[in-house]
């Protein structure tokens, strides 16, 4: 694995505060989608809950000037959603300028793996024609005793010159 890859998908800190005094150029975050639906099987079993249970399910892009660098799914159990309620309503804000606010944030697990573009989403398969595989990462974070599954997934451009 190259070393520029491992950097990112080890980075300990925020990936929107790296991106934006690694990248010249605006940062924004694009809302692709937000709503209660049942989370992916990984995500359920990470946050041991029940596949049947709804999770407040947040897609975004976050892009530097015109150029989507990485795609986010966030994904909250109801009960971080009733306890954690600045974490719902972000709109256009990034989720990693909140959560690592808090000086009880505990990252508890992080996996990464090299992705096959053919199991992802369709808006992201779209975005990735002629890609084979991408890198992703996924963290089980915890604050005041409420976890939740912050995925993200690196698109080519993260790692163009």
């Amino acid at each position: 694995m190259p070393r520029h890859v491992v950097d990112w998908l080890l980075e300990p800190h925020s990936l929107t505060a790296r991106i934006k005094n690694t990248f010249d150029g605006p940062f924004s975050v694009e809302v692709k989608g937000q709503g209660m639906c049942k989370p992916f099987l990984a995500d359920a079993q990470r946050l041991q809950q029940r596949t049947h249970h709804y999770a407040l399910v947040r897609e975004v892009l976050l892009n530097v000037g015109d150029n989507p660098v990485v795609f986010a799914r966030t994904t909250l159990p109801r009960k971080v959603v009733h306890d954690l309620q600045e974490l719902t309503d972000l709109g256009s804000k990034p989720l990693g300028e909140i959560i690592f606010s808090y000086p009880d944030l505990q990252r508890v697990q992080l996996d990464f793996a090299k992705i096959e573009v053919s199991q992802l989403s369709p808006l992201i398969q779209a975005m990735l024609i002629g890609q084979s595989t991408i890198w992703a990462r996924r963290n089980t974070y915890r604050i005041n005793k409420r976890s939740f599954v912050v995925s993200e997934f690196f698109l080519p451009t993260m790692f163009k010159s």
